[in-house]
């Protein structure tokens, strides 16, 4: 028998099954199924939301927010723990805590601590309750509040620190010094320096 003559006997037959169906059921499939998720952390509140819809700061045990390094987040943000920044918000940051920037933030911090790790950018004003730290290659575009400063890095604006100021030799500072003391080393400053008593 040719190959085509089995093909066209194999077809007949199939044809032959179809034709003795007397009914067809259907059958309803469904697309989603409800899936449970029990969410991996401990002790996790789903009912807050540390992001701009927050309408109330808690205190935080060690608690950590993390926008991750793709993320670009174009709000405001308030969090009641800490902060790791590594993306980008367009926004400003309010904190109970301390912020970690790696990434950019466009827009004022406010937070107990903040440290700009290497290549960190903030283009706003950063109020903190107690210390900022502007490491290596970071860059501040606006004024600086603090209780105490070390800047080695880049800043473009005024800085006002309660006790005192550390400024490295590789840092930058563009702008207006307020502080109880000053410690620099080399630094290069287009600056005016007010020494509080």
């Amino acid at each position: 028998m040719s190959e085509n003559n089995k093909n066209a006997q194999d077809l007949d037959e199939i044809l032959e099954k179809i034709e003795n169906i007397d009914e067809v059921k259907e059958v309803e499939v469904p697309l989603f199924e409800s899936i449970k998720f029990e969410s991996p952390f401990e002790n996790d509140d789903k009912s807050v939301s540390y992001f701009a819809t927050a309408t109330k700061i808690e205190e935080s045990d060690g608690e950590y927010t993390v926008i991750g390094s793709s993320t670009v987040i174009d709000s405001n943000i308030k969090c009641g723990g800490n902060i790791k920044v590594k993306g980008q918000i367009k926004g400003n940051v309010s904190v109970n805590g301390s912020a970690d920037v790696y990434g950019t933030i466009e827009g004022d911090i406010q937070a107990n601590d903040v440290t700009l790790e290497h290549g960190a950018k903030v283009l706003g004003n950063i109020i903190c309750k107690a210390d900022v730290n502007a490491l290596d290659d970071s860059k501040i575009v606006g004024n600086i509040v603090a209780k105490n400063a070390y800047i080695n890095s880049h800043v473009e604006g005024d800085i006002e620190v309660l006790n005192e100021i550390k400024i490295t030799s590789t840092a930058a500072i563009t702008g207006k010094i307020v502080t109880g003391t000053f410690f620099t080393s080399g630094t290069i400053l287009n600056a005016t320096i007010s020494i509080k008593r």
